[in-house]
């Protein structure tokens, strides 16, 4: 009976994360995802590697990282924010990501998965 009552437990507690997992807020107005980064430096971590990480998103479409890589950059018409990476170690590699912003914060994801969290500033 005990075994029992572990393994419902185990399975509710994973339903609760899953469900939570799903509950992200995605912007979905193209517009609105342009005015939050256009002009603006986001500055948050890589949750991949734990590591302090920078974008700065020119007016212009260019992009730069914390290692001085550019990329070009754009927001796709389901609201997702797109980079193709010109240098850097990865050149050649495009992407696009949904964006979620709560009480200030930032969270960049991909393929449903949080990668990057942190603030804008500056736009």
């Amino acid at each position: 009976m005990q075994k029992t009552a572990r393994t419902l437990l185990a399975a509710l507690a994973l339903a609760t994360a899953s469900s939570g997992a799903l509950a992200q807020k995605f912007i979905t107005d193209k517009a609105e995802v342009e005015k939050l980064l256009t002009g603006a430096t986001f500055i948050g971590v890589y949750l991949r590697t734990e590591a302090a990480y920078t974008l700065k998103f020119g007016s212009d479409g260019t992009l730069t990282d914390t290692t001085g890589a550019k990329a070009r950059w754009w927001v796709d018409d389901q609201a997702r924010y797109c980079r193709e990476w010109l240098d850097g170690k990865l050149k050649g590699n495009t992407g696009c990501m949904n964006v979620e912003l709560e009480d200030g914060q930032v969270a960049l994801y991909s393929e449903g998965k949080k990668v990057v969290e942190g603030i804008v500033t500056g736009n």
